[in-house]
């Protein structure tokens, strides 16, 4: 496909130079078209396409695992994050609660949460410019860490960790390994195998391009079967038995979805995917990196311009600064730029329709596949303006 094809199939970009894919996505025509036949089909038949709609969500959990290259059996779909970190804390609470966990400073509320709430005793790195090292992190395993829990990218700054490596630490120390993919999920290349990924959770809001109402939770194979802190009728192997009093429990990552699916969400994951599948992982990446670095290029010409006064109030000519790492195996669709009053100058794009984010110590962009370069033009053209 090409870029201009692929860029086609998102309305909201007719109108908005929507540079915001690290708080949400529009959505793909694919996305919407598959969410909607599930109401019109209700609407016209009731329940009766009831098992073929069991059929497309086994179809959807197929396509999940290959995009982190899991196994079908390793993969429940929740309804966001949180949801999926919470039930990761609670499988793990009879052996490791009370437990250290280390994690990231600037982590999202979502990954750490669910185990202060449980209990856990959490141990946080600290990074220097925006980068956590593994020499940093290896530091702060003690002999009472049990537990490491990290976003993949980090929301505030876009430094994305080198899961591989923090797995073979993980592996070495013997650590459970939990990672937050919501920054990277459907951007960036996950192998949770490779990775020696105990637990993944995402959010089909953000990179997946699928709404609201659908998460992810990946279980390594290792782990099912042993813990279930929660339990429902479609959790047991045969669910219409609708056997009341025996507790025959799949081993299964599904097991976690008790009750009766959430259909139109599981689909609008379904049709993001297959697009995605259309474009290509390593080529999706590829782009946001293009993109990416086409954003950087442009920042630069800006700073030449010299016609710089004051961001936000500082006193005397102040340089343009990029707070995210742009060394390349840091690098993610996320780029963050120093900037004071970030919400008003958020505010002032919109009027232009162009959406950025505020977050961390300036404005977020996020670039996915259905930008180009001319909305970083527009960026960067109504960002000059602010300057001034």
């Amino acid at each position: 496909m090409e870029w201009d094809e692929v860029r086609r199939l998102f309305p909201a970009t007719e109108r908005f130079v929507y540079l915001n894919a690290a708080e949400a996505s529009p959505l793909p025509i694919s996305a919407a078209n598959d969410a909607k036949a599930f109401y019109e089909r209700m609407l016209t038949e009731g329940d009766l396409p009831w098992d073929e709609w069991l059929e497309k969500r086994e179809r959807t959990r197929k396509k999940t695992a290959e995009l982190i290259s899991a196994t079908k059996a390793e993969i429940a779909f929740t309804q966001n994050t949180s949801q999926g970190m919470n039930l990761v804390a609670s499988i793990l609470k009879e052996d490791f609660g009370g437990c250290e966990v280390v994690t990231m400073d600037d982590e999202f509320p979502s990954s750490t949460l669910p185990w202060l709430n449980l209990g856990y005793e959490l141990r946080f790195v600290k990074a220097k410019n925006a980068v956590y090292s593994i020499d940093e992190i290896k530091k702060n395993i003690t002999p009472k860490t049990k537990i490491l829990v990290t976003s993949h990218v980090q929301y505030k700054t876009g430094f994305k960790h080198d899961l591989v490596e923090l797995g073979k630490l993980c592996e070495e120390k013997g650590l459970v390994f939990v990672v937050n993919a919501t920054q990277s999920a459907g951007a960036m290349q996950i192998d949770v195998e490779k990775s020696n990924i105990d637990f993944l959770v995402f959010s089909g809001l953000k990179w997946p391009m699928a709404g609201y109402g659908i998460g992810v939770l990946f279980v390594d194979k290792k782990w099912l079967g042993k813990a279930y802190p929660i339990a429902g009728w479609q959790s047991v192997k045969d669910p219409f038995q609708m056997d009341n009093k025996k507790l025959d429990l799949k081993e299964e990552a599904s097991a976690f979805e008790i009750g009766c699916p959430h259909f139109p969400n599981i689909f609008a994951l379904g049709g993001s995917l297959d697009l995605l599948d259309k474009i290509g992982k390593r080529r999706v990446e590829r782009r946001i990196y293009e993109l990416g670095d086409y954003l950087v290029e442009k920042l630069e010409e800006l700073e030449e311009l010299k016609e710089l006064r004051e961001l936000g109030g500082s006193e005397g000519t102040v340089k343009l600064e990029i707070v995210s790492p742009l060394e390349k195996k840091h690098r993610s669709g996320i780029t963050v730029i120093k900037w004071k009053n970030a919400e008003e100058a958020v505010q002032k794009l919109y009027k232009e329709n162009v959406i950025v984010s505020a977050r961390g110590e300036g404005l977020r962009v996020s670039v996915h596949v259905y930008n180009n370069e001319e909305d970083v033009d527009k960026f960067v053209k109504e960002l000059q303006r602010l300057v001034k």
